[in-house]
């Protein structure tokens, strides 16, 4: 009887492990998707006002760009895509090179 209750706890652990195992990954890269897709929204939004504060051509909106092209490739390279602010879809190809930059930040918002 000791026997058989031994072989059932060995059984549950060893599903419980493979349960873990089999969601860890998945897990773990919602969360690397969920922290790329707020640092670049945080970014994108920086660009935005320095656009509008500053110009499409200044400096400041410049140094902005290239921060936002830097949290892509770090999304890229973390969670095998990036975040496009405007249409609020994940891309997994690596063309953010063609990012409509101009879409509508002369209007207000």
């Amino acid at each position: 009887m000791k026997h058989l209750k031994l072989g059932n706890l060995v059984a549950a652990l060893a599903m419980a492990g493979a349960l873990i195992l089999a969601t860890a990954p998945k897990s773990h890269a919602e969360d690397a998707r969920a922290r790329c897709q707020s640092r670049v929204e945080k970014a994108h939004d920086h660009y935005r006002a320095e656009v509008r504060a500053h110009g499409r051509e200044s400096h400041q909106a410049q140094e902005a760009k290239e921060r936002l092209s830097n949290e892509w490739q770090r999304c890229y390279t973390e969670a095998h895509g990036w975040y496009d602010p405007q249409s609020h879809q994940w891309r997994s190809d690596r063309d953010w090179d063609h990012y409509n930059w101009d879409n509508d930040y002369n209007r207000p918002h």
